[in-house]
């Protein structure tokens, strides 16, 4: 499936974003401009081995591999067979652009995608 993106009724934030095949394919300026994001979701329920969601402040992040890879600004790792949520009460700004991808290890080269679905949900404005 391809994002989905949702608007909110106030007082709740202008959009709900959900992928439920978030893979090291990067998910690219998924509001066309800059984003406030306040709740980060993370749902790893299907796999046996821990998850790295990676959020870009960039409109066209590479994703791994040895060919410069563009360095996340954050990184949530989500353990095995379990869901998290942060939530961020002021929001985090993604000024240029709010981009995401997961992979299975943490560090900017990997790009080895989970064996399972991701779900990645995130509230933002």
């Amino acid at each position: 499936m391809a994002v989905s993106i949702t608007s909110q009724t106030a007082p709740y934030v202008d959009k709900l974003i959900v992928d439920t095949d978030a893979n090291q394919t990067a998910e690219t300026n998924v509001l066309s401009g800059g984003a406030t994001t306040f709740i980060f979701d993370v749902d790893n329920s299907d796999n046996t081995y821990s998850v790295y969601a990676k959020f870009f402040n960039n409109a066209a992040p590479t994703v791994g591999g040895s060919q410069s890879p563009t360095e996340p600004d954050i990184i949530l790792m989500c353990p095995k067979q379990t869901r998290q949520t942060v939530t961020v009460e002021d929001g985090i700004y993604f000024g240029t652009s709010l981009s995401f991808a997961c992979t299975t290890g943490a560090d900017t080269a990997n790009q080895t995608p989970p064996a399972n679905s991701v779900t990645i949900r995130l509230m933002a404005e």
